[in-house]
């Protein structure tokens, strides 16, 4: 348990310390959405204004370490051990049984996610993280927003299921 507790302070400060050298050095904010609209926008050579921000391969960067990120702590926090699973605890409850409607249903939910996070200027770690960060106040406002949406539809569904 220590360990998984370890590696949570570690990774908060180090995001701590990843935001403020990227401003610091970049002079922009970061955040993981744009960096998957930029892999996007260079695969499929799109002019939508849909993905309409210019590449930045730093933020592309930033949302490849994501996973990286994850797969550092399997192997060397969490000893490797890893089994595949469609087990999402309390959420069980709201989700289809079936894992091939369980795995529809989380990726659509994804997909409204990035389509929200387009709409919204940027992603929770853009906003929240970065934006939180710098005292952005449109920023603050959004991700107030967005916590509280997620709450109540949380709520919602736990309500209705």
């Amino acid at each position: 348990m220590e360990n998984y507790i370890l590696a949570a302070w570690l990774g908060g400060l180090l995001m701590g310390i990843f935001v403020v050298m990227h401003f610091v050095i970049i002079g922009r904010g970061v955040g993981g959405s744009t960096g998957f609209v930029c892999a996007v926008k260079r695969s499929s050579k799109s002019k939508s204004m849909f993905f309409g921000y210019d590449l930045d391969p730093l933020k592309f960067f930033f949302s490849l370490g994501l996973p990286i990120g994850g797969l550092i702590h399997l192997l060397f926090i969490q000893d490797g051990s890893f089994a595949f699973s469609f087990d999402m605890g309390i959420y069980d409850d709201v989700l289809p049984s079936n894992d091939i409607l369980k795995a529809l249903m989380l990726v659509a939910g994804g997909a409204l996610l990035g389509i929200g996070a387009r709409m919204a200027g940027g992603c929770t770690s853009g906003h929240a993280l970065a934006g939180g960060a710098l005292l952005n106040p449109v920023s603050l406002v959004i991700a107030g927003l967005f916590f509280a949406t997620a709450i109540g539809v949380a709520q919602l569904l736990f309500y209705v299921f």
